[in-house]
């Protein structure tokens, strides 16, 4: 009567028999799926992959750690990212599952990220790579602590200064192995290699700085211009400030930091910039040495960050 065949009353008769609707699970955002079991579904997911949930998101922020960390075992920031991944790890093996293949199986899952991430810290921290890196970087710490850094602490800059050139050969050659490092295309081992990479070769920079300024025939005599007396004063701070710019990026200073030493030798820019000679141009050059000097060192100490120390 209403288009539709007729079937001999069985929509109205076969009571017993139809068929009921399977009830439709509802998926949740998130790692982890609404949980379906014996007794039908739960209204959302079990509190076990709640918690389970719960613990993967508090992991993600320490698996972008880990993906950057290029240091050693022995560093702070290792060992603080190696605790956090083994207490998280330690909470997901405490979960109950209640004895359900379904929770057994998402637990497996979290755990073995935890683990993932604890062997893949390890892995770059004790890589043969990464040792040869660190084992280069401490050479080229007791080539400068021996040149550099202890003349100038004992008051021997100038004896230092005058082998100067053998040191700036053996830093080369330190630069020189560090650059044929393999890495394997480990983002970790790369930036590690790098780092030390641009430490020594800026080292070795403010080095042949030193070996050039050695040579030339400065400081002028105070004779020349009441100017020069100040100069030269400013000289004897700025062959101060690169000892310490080479211990800074050595690694070899416990106590000052790169914003220190940027903020002196910004002060004796200023303290240049304000001394008239005008009316002598080799003063004016003596002068002009000594600035660009200072901007190099300042150029060195962008590589250290916004006032970060070696350490």
């Amino acid at each position: 009567l209403f288009g539709k065949p007729f079937d001999g009353g069985k929509r109205t008769m076969d009571h017993g028999n139809q068929q009921q609707q399977q009830p439709q699970t509802q998926f949740m955002a998130g790692p982890f799926q609404a949980y379906m079991g014996p007794q039908g579904p739960f209204p959302g997911p079990h509190p076990t992959l709640l918690r389970l949930d719960e613990l993967q998101r508090e992991a993600m922020p320490l698996g972008q750690q880990v993906w950057s960390f290029s240091g050693l075992q022995s560093d702070r920031e290792y060992k603080r990212l190696e605790r956090e991944l083994t207490r998280l790890q330690l909470e997901v093996d405490q979960v109950d599952t209640e004895g359900r293949m379904e929770l057994q199986q998402a637990r497996k899952r979290a755990a073995g990220e935890m683990e993932g991430l604890l062997r893949y810290l390890e892995g770059n921290a004790t890589h043969p790579s990464r040792v040869a890196i660190e084992e280069l970087s401490q050479e080229a710490q007791r080539l400068l602590l021996a040149g550099v850094v202890a003349p100038f602490r004992q008051g021997q800059a100038q004896d230092a200064a005058e082998n100067g050139e053998d040191l700036v050969e053996a830093v080369q050659d330190v630069a020189m192995r560090l650059a044929q490092i393999k890495t394997g295309g480990s983002v970790p081992l790369r930036k590690a290699r790098y780092r030390a990479l641009t430490r020594v070769c800026a080292v070795q920079d403010v080095l042949e700085g030193r070996v050039r300024t050695h040579t030339l025939a400065l400081p002028l005599s105070e004779e020349t211009h009441e100017a020069v007396q100040r100069i030269n004063h400013v000289m004897v701070q700025v062959s101060g400030a690169r000892c310490q710019l080479v211990a800074l990026l050595m690694g070899l200073s416990g106590r000052d930091s790169c914003a220190h030493l940027a903020r002196v030798l910004t002060e004796l820019l200023v303290e240049l910039d304000a001394l008239d000679v005008s009316s002598n141009s080799a003063v004016r050059n003596y002068r002009k040495q000594v600035v660009e000097e200072i901007n190099g060192l300042l150029k060195h100490l962008d590589l250290e960050g916004e006032g970060d120390d070696t350490h």
